[in-house]
């Protein structure tokens, strides 16, 4: 029917999108704050200490009006410009940067330095809409820098003046050569005298109507970034320098991060996530109060046994290290807690660890049976005395050849057996990738169903591939994921409920057997 059609991706609102995108951004902060912090720290550090230790430069700037028309040029009836403003504005910038105004300087100022030394400490632009140039003089010493600016546009005005002084000169020594050349009556005569005289007449305006607006003074303070400024620079490069590492580092990083990421690689639901607070003690009875993680599984699987059998439940994982052996052993305490009968039971041939978390007799166990040396419920240890509905079964003995082993007859006779008058069968099994022992056990009927146990920060997304291809290849697939080592709020305040711990697994010999729905099949 169309009411059960799932809706596509496209179909959903984009708000969950927005929220996992904040999560993983959050998950990213929360694993590279350290990182984030020293880079932004160091950047300002730098940032700071070079502004300390560097040289101080002050500023000082004169200003220069050129090409105003003077009450002698109107007079006159003259004009000194060439009627293109910004062309005028760029003859009198290059004039007043160039070698023989920075050498008229370098006289005036009795200076050692060369031109071109003075000329690289001053820079000279023209004002917008406006005939102006700036001169300004920028060197360590605030003094110095105000003279240096009022000398470059006084010598600037001295050039430019004795230029047009030149030029008047010249042009009259020419106008008396050509009258000395002509007889005392020509009428030329008369008009070549009239243009020397009014040669003379422009040396009144020979400085070009140039004058200094505004002398340059020593500023009080250097120019450039103030400290705190220099600060802000450092704190924005920190942080880009920090999210171009992180970036970088998250896209090399083959790590999976994230729930979320373990549920969309496996495609398999999280029923529970353990905090790393949880992993804190080596021995099964240290943990008593780190169980409330594993109720929450167990609530979970209760749902899930609604719908199929989960009589014996096989815990495994992609990779050693993830947290699969203490997972069972937590979840089977968790389990028996409730007044069900429990029986653990340890099938990692090559690597077993029972024997770190219980006192237990590692040369005695599932081999033994296998091979009939002793009777099966002989050599059933119950770890707890106040739980006797507790019971593990460790590897015993190692063999030479587990995979063969884990997938003979005996095995699935011997889980049967365990699972008879209604007790649940946890199964701790080797990882998938490593050994194909697992895989074997995939293919075992008296098993009922899989959970998957990953470790956040751990497990590779290459693992995980490896993994899911396993499990695409096998009829039993695990029911969820158990997720270990999160951190992230709301998901690890677990802590807070330790301290009734103790108390009811002191009271757990008292709860009644709670009997157990089986799913109808």
């Amino acid at each position: 029917m169309a009411g059960d059609v799932t809706p596509s991706g496209a179909d959903l609102p984009t708000g969950g999108t927005e929220r996992e995108t904040l999560s993983v951004f959050l998950e990213v902060l929360r694993r590279r704050w350290l990182l984030i912090i020293g880079v932004v720290l160091a950047c300002m550090v730098a940032a700071i200490a070079r502004y300390e230790t560097g040289t101080r430069s002050y500023e000082s700037t004169a200003s220069v009006a050129f090409g105003n028309t003077t009450l002698t040029e109107q007079a006159l009836q003259v004009s000194r410009g060439s009627g293109d403003p910004e062309r005028d504005a760029a003859t009198n910038v290059l004039i007043a940067s160039s070698r023989d105004v920075a050498e008229g300087v370098r006289r005036q100022l009795r200076s050692p330095a060369t031109p071109d030394t003075l000329l690289s400490a001053v820079s000279v632009e023209a004002a917008p809409n406006a005939n102006v140039i700036n001169i300004t003089a920028s060197t360590s010493s605030s003094i110095f820098s105000a003279r240096l600016a009022n000398a470059f546009a006084e010598q600037y005005l001295a050039t430019v003046t004795q230029q047009q002084l030149d030029a008047i000169d010249a042009a009259q020594r020419d106008l008396q050569r050509q009258i000395d050349a002509l007889p005392a009556d020509s009428p030329d005569r008369t008009t070549l005298q009239a243009s020397s005289q009014r040669l003379d007449e422009l040396r009144a305006i020979a400085n070009g109507g140039l004058q200094i607006i505004t002398s340059a003074s020593p500023s009080g303070t250097p120019s450039g970034a103030t400290l705190k400024t220099t600060a802000i620079l450092g704190l924005l490069v920190g942080l880009a320098l920090a999210s171009a590492l992180v970036f970088l580092l998250e896209s090399l990083d083959r790590r999976v991060n994230s729930v979320e990421a373990f549920e969309r690689a496996y495609r398999l639901p999280v029923l529970a996530t353990v905090p790393p607070s949880a992993f804190k003690h080596r021995r099964a009875d240290d943990r008593i109060g780190s169980l409330e993680p594993y109720r929450i599984l167990r609530s979970a699987l209760d749902f899930v046994a609604v719908t199929r059998q989960l009589d014996t439940l096989l815990l495994t994982s992609a990779v050693s290290g993830e947290g699969k052996s203490t997972v069972s052993i937590d979840l089977a305490h968790a389990i028996a807690l409730a007044g069900r009968r429990v029986v653990l039971v340890e099938l990692d041939l090559r690597q077993p660890s029972f024997s770190h978390h219980f006192a237990v007799d590692p040369h005695r166990g599932i081999t033994t049976a296998l091979t009939g040396r002793e009777d099966l419920h002989d050599l059933l240890v119950q770890p707890f005395a106040q739980l006797p509905n507790f019971s593990l079964l460790p590897a015993g003995t190692l063999p030479p050849n587990p995979s063969e082993l884990l997938g003979s007859p005996a095995v699935s006779a011997l889980l049967a057996d365990l699972a008879a008058d209604d007790a649940m069968v946890v199964i701790d099994a080797p990882p998938l990738n490593p050994v194909a022992d697992a895989q074997v056990l995939l293919n075992n009927p008296a098993i009922h169903a899989a959970l998957l146990v990953s470790r956040l920060g751990y497990t590779t997304r290459d693992q995980v591939q490896r993994a899911r291809s396993i499990l695409d290849r096998h009829m039993l697939q695990p029911v969820g994921l158990v997720v270990t080592g999160v951190r992230a709020p709301g998901r690890s305040g677990y802590e807070m409920y330790a301290a009734a711990e103790p108390a009811l697994a002191r009271t757990a010999d008292a709860l009644p057997d709670v009997p157990r729905r089986r799913a109808r099949h």
